[in-house]
């Protein structure tokens, strides 16, 4: 077997691989006795995202032909050239956005509103801006608090350059062993800490104009130190902001996930 045709069959199973792993629900409503359990809790902002990325659409040449090998081994081809091309496209938008930190706008916008939400009863805020292995098992052992909140934000433009998507996840996580008992185990599929509440958010920003490719767009985005991209996030932020608050003031619904 050649050197390319190795490679390629290892990305393809790494690919077969992540789509079979076992995904958590997207809302969890917290349960009704878990509040009078939690006398303290800490708040971790992740700010682990320092530069805007582009989705790649998926390419279907494997769904079109009924499966296959090759046909996924082409796939993979297809979607790297995708993300290249992206990369070279977006540079503008990441230099307009190189000052730019989304964990310190949520932290603003949504700080004095997250230790106001009265179950929580929240001591700190902090920020993390460094990606850590198993982050969420090693903050739950140094910390001394009842529960443990992770709230991880992102951003991305769509494919073609178009909107702008504001997204965050917030997950809270039990510490203490009065807290353990309210975890919904997941048949042992998972060596992760599992949360007792998860919400999230997602925003979209259309940009104004209308641009005729992902070049033009990507101008539109950067031009005026990233004006228009800047006010995409600025809206976004407050809207998952939003979200995510209103889903803390009423923890126990049945449905929270929600966009806007």
């Amino acid at each position: 077997m050649s050197l390319w045709r190795k490679k390629s069959f290892l990305v393809l199973i790494v690919v077969l691989m992540a789509g079979c792993a076992t995904t958590q629900p997207t809302y969890i409503p917290l349960p009704s006795e878990a509040p009078k359990a939690i006398n303290s809790s800490n708040v971790v902002i992740l700010s682990t995202q320092h530069e805007i990325t582009a989705e790649v659409d998926k390419s279907q040449v494997a769904t079109a032909m009924g499966g296959g090998l090759i046909p996924a081994l082409i796939d993979v081809v297809i979607e790297r050239s995708r993300s290249k091309s992206a990369e070279e496209v977006i540079r503008p938008v990441r230099e307009a956005l190189i000052d730019y930190d989304i964990g310190a706008e949520l932290r603003n916008t949504s700080g004095k509103r997250l230790s106001a939400i009265p179950w929580l009863k929240v001591q700190k805020i902090e920020m993390l801006s460094a990606a850590r292995a198993d982050l969420v098992t090693n903050f739950l052992a140094s910390g001394s608090e009842d529960v443990l909140v992770i709230i991880n934000p992102s951003y991305t433009l769509t494919s073609d350059f178009s909107a702008l998507k504001t997204n965050a996840v917030l997950e809270v996580y039990p510490r203490s062993s009065n807290l353990k008992k309210f975890e919904k185990p997941d048949g042992g599929q998972s060596d992760r800490p599992l949360p007792i509440y998860k919400n999230q958010a997602s925003h979209m920003y259309s940009l104004p104009s209308n641009p005729t490719d992902m070049t033009a767009a990507s101008q539109e985005w950067a031009k005026n130190n990233g004006a228009w991209v800047r006010e995409g996030l600025k809206q976004g932020v407050q809207a998952i902001s939003d979200i995510l608050l209103n889903g803390l003031n009423n923890p126990h619904s049945l449905s929270g996930s929600s966009s806007k």
